[in-house]
């Protein structure tokens, strides 16, 4: 196998399970050391482990909040004095509300943006700092599906995936210059944790979310971790800016 992020580095946001973890480990396979953050300390530590054992890459887990500027520095200098640089910031933590527009607290509104879309921004921030110092990089924004097609009781979620679209548009504008490439990656419907405690909760829906795409099948976390490794790549040397869709055709339906 080709590997295609040979002597690379990564920081990777909500890595202990899902897409997330997903992306660490196959970008481990590709010969890149991975940081992966997430809020649990315990977790995040053997989920690194691991993709340790079964890569032998260098993988290291650390707990962070994403929405507090001193751990996401944090974050940042752990990677610094461990790899060296950091070729690929991978912007993945968020969280999912499943609520309807009229019925949503306030405060529900909030967390979600200060996860979902101020997480994204002080990580590339603080990472796209030194990206630009390097004078190259790779940073790659999980949106969703959501982020450009409504889906009922997802207005909080969906505005946050919009969001951030907004500001990888931005960031490659902003960062272009400096050599450092600015991609999103939407996911549609994936067979995650998350999304079945959310919604594919019974197999009537599973099937109905099935029947909407055109392969007929739910994502994988793989399926969106080989679309991240083809983005940190060189392979990607060319593209910015771009938001690529993973959902199985699933956004051709009405």
């Amino acid at each position: 196998m080709v590997r295609l992020l040979e002597r690379k580095s990564a920081i990777i946001t909500g890595a202990t399970r899902g897409i997330g973890y997903a992306i660490a480990r196959e970008m481990a396979i590709h010969g890149c050391d991975v940081l992966g953050i997430d809020l649990k300390t315990s977790s995040i530590k053997d989920s690194a482990k691991k993709i340790a054992n079964e890569t032998g890459q260098e993988s290291i887990g650390m707990c962070a909040d994403v929405t507090k500027r001193e751990e996401v520095e944090a974050v940042v200098k752990r990677a610094i004095e461990e790899f060296g640089k950091i070729d690929i910031l991978v912007n993945n933590a968020g969280i999912y509300l499943h609520v309807p527009m009229l019925e949503m607290k306030e405060e529900d509104w909030d967390r979600i943006f200060e996860v979902n879309v101020k997480g994204y921004f002080l990580f590339a921030q603080a990472v796209g700092r030194q990206m630009v110092k390097q004078r190259h990089g790779k940073i790659i924004n999980i949106s969703s599906c959501t982020g450009k097609k409504a889906a009922l009781g997802e207005g909080a979620y969906s505005a946050t995936k919009a969001a951030i679209l907004g500001m990888n548009r931005v960031l490659a504008l902003e960062l272009g210059p400096y050599g450092v490439n600015v991609n999103a990656i939407l996911p549609g419907v994936t067979d995650t944790e998350m999304v079945r405690n959310a919604f594919l909760t019974t197999p009537e829906i599973e099937q109905e979310w099935i029947e909407k795409t055109a392969l007929k099948r739910l994502g994988k976390p793989r399926d969106q971790a080989k679309v991240a490794i083809f983005l940190a790549s060189e392979l990607s040397d060319h593209i910015t800016g771009e938001a690529v869709i993973v959902s199985a055709g699933e956004m051709m339906s009405q």
